[in-house]
């Protein structure tokens, strides 16, 4: 089956078993004298952190989101991957930091782990970064094996934990790190995101609970609400576009974005014809920051509107788009800038939040329609768009209802596929329609499981999908209602 993630370094040895490892024991015959004794914790965040850009970059949901849509190979834009696996996550990234929580937490160990920061600090970044994670895939899978799994052959086939408790264990992670994080000691050494700067790590794990509280918001209002006002009575929350949290990359070929990777042997991703036309025709010029024009001929600088919007098109989503040429790519500094950053929260998706909570009538400060005309005002900003642009569109786009917010938001998630796709999924906005070309007139609400996971946990997997439904790509997950 298709594996939809690079495989991560790994600097724990291990070997695969379903979701679980088996270490083997070579006594001292490889060991340096002169060496550590134990890994090194910097090195395990630094390739730990690296899946928090495969996943915002990942591709699959951007697709069924139709930001964008393929050229000569349109295989997921028609929804044709049928099963993912989750394999990479459990052996790569979350080993890593297991490992880091392990060192720190043991006696044996955390003075020598502390050469890398300090230990509540470096407990505290792993735990967000494994929270990130297991956010993202109990949102793409539902129920998964959790607090059993990561035992090896003690526990070669752990029970799954439903959705309901992961969000439950995901919350309990983040007030956990929360509690940890200490600004005036030292950071984690390694640290990609922040370079220590635990004051942005406060702000990562209140945008991760303000993210998947408002995810529960019509399966359990209650908590949902409880866990949205901690964060806005905190104050410590994205505000501004200079808040936003960003994953920066390097030049080198290792370090550098996927998105330049990606076009660098193949130009394969194009402007949709759904989000090009929705930017037209509310008259978005986001359109003109968004893409590429897609012919030579076109002003350097358009006045909006005029006859230069022309030149930016869509492709029909699910086609064998195969000359790319005739439609728009995304922007050049995206897709050819290897140091372009992905963001991974902003103020927009922020502000666009609050606004929701605001029509919940939970206390956020203000009323949603503030927050909506500021939620597009820092969308538009952060792409570069000018004032009087931003001015006229916001003339046009007074209401604040909910399927308001649920475009709007669709518009600034602009390539963050996780979130545009849950996000939709939550609240059913907007209408899009499935790719005419699928064999499978809809479009997927889940990751069907690998089938290694029935083959390998039959008993477990048989009980998570007697709870949560059919293991396809359509069965609704927990907080998916509507």
């Amino acid at each position: 089956m298709k594996k939809i993630y690079k495989n991560i370094l790994l600097l724990v040895s291990i070997t695969a078993i379903f979701n679980s490892c088996e270490t083997v024991d070579f006594g001292d015959i490889n060991e340096d004298p002169n060496g550590p004794t134990s890994a090194v914790t910097s090195q395990l965040l630094t390739e730990a952190q690296k899946d928090i850009s495969t996943i915002t970059t990942s591709d699959t949901g951007i697709l069924y989101m139709q930001h964008l849509t393929e050229g000569q190979y349109p295989g997921d834009s028609r929804y044709g991957t049928l099963t993912f696996s989750y394999d990479n996550y459990y052996t790569g990234a979350i080993q890593n930091l297991n490992q880091i929580i392990s060192l720190n937490e043991d006696e044996s160990t955390m003075e020598e782990a502390s050469a890398y920061g300090d230990n509540n600090n470096q407990i505290a970044t792993a735990k967000l970064v494994r929270a990130f994670i297991l956010h993202f895939m109990t949102d793409s899978w539902g129920g998964l094996p959790w607090e059993g799994a990561f035992q090896g052959i003690d526990n070669a086939q752990p029970t799954f934990q439903t959705q309901e408790e992961l969000y439950t264990i995901l919350f309990d992670e983040i007030e956990e790190s929360l509690a940890l994080i200490d600004e005036t000691a030292s950071g984690p050494h390694g640290d990609l995101m922040f370079s220590g700067d635990m004051s942005r790590w406060i702000i990562f794990a209140n945008s991760l609970k303000m993210t998947a509280a408002l995810r529960l918001s019509d399966v359990n209002a209650t908590l949902a609400q409880t866990k949205f006002e901690e964060v806005i009575v905190s104050g410590n929350y994205i505000k501004s576009n200079e808040d936003n949290i960003e994953f920066n990359y390097a030049s080198d070929d290792a370090s550098d974005s996927p998105w330049q990777d990606r076009f660098e042997t193949r130009e394969d991703y194009i402007l949709s014809d759904e989000m090009a036309e929705s930017l037209r025709t509310n008259l978005d010029p986001r359109l003109f920051k968004y893409a590429e024009p897609s012919t030579d001929s076109i002003v350097s600088s358009p006045a909006w509107p005029d006859e230069s919007d022309a030149a930016y098109v869509g492709a029909p989503d699910g086609a064998v788009n195969g000359n790319t040429v005739d439609y728009s790519f995304p922007t050049a500094t995206i897709i050819y800038d290897p140091v372009y950053p992905t963001p991974v929260y902003t103020a927009a998706q922020t502000k666009f939040s609050m606004a929701e909570a605001a029509l919940r009538g939970w206390s956020v400060g203000t009323n949603a329609e503030s927050l909506f005309e500021e939620a597009i005002t820092l969308s538009m900003e952060y792409w570069k768009v000018e004032s009087a642009d931003i001015t006229a569109y916001l003339s046009t786009h007074t209401s604040a209802t909910m399927k308001d917010i649920a475009y709007e938001k669709w518009v600034a998630l602009y390539l963050n596929g996780p979130e545009a796709w849950a996000e939709w999924r939550r609240l059913d906005a907007p209408t899009l329609t499935p790719s005419e070309y699928a064999n499978d007139a809809r479009i997927p609400v889940r990751y069907a499981y690998d089938s290694s996971v029935e083959d390998n946990n039959k008993t477990n997997y048989d009980a998570i999908i007697a709870i949560q439904g059919l293991d396809n790509l359509h069965t609704k997950l927990w907080w998916d209602v509507n």
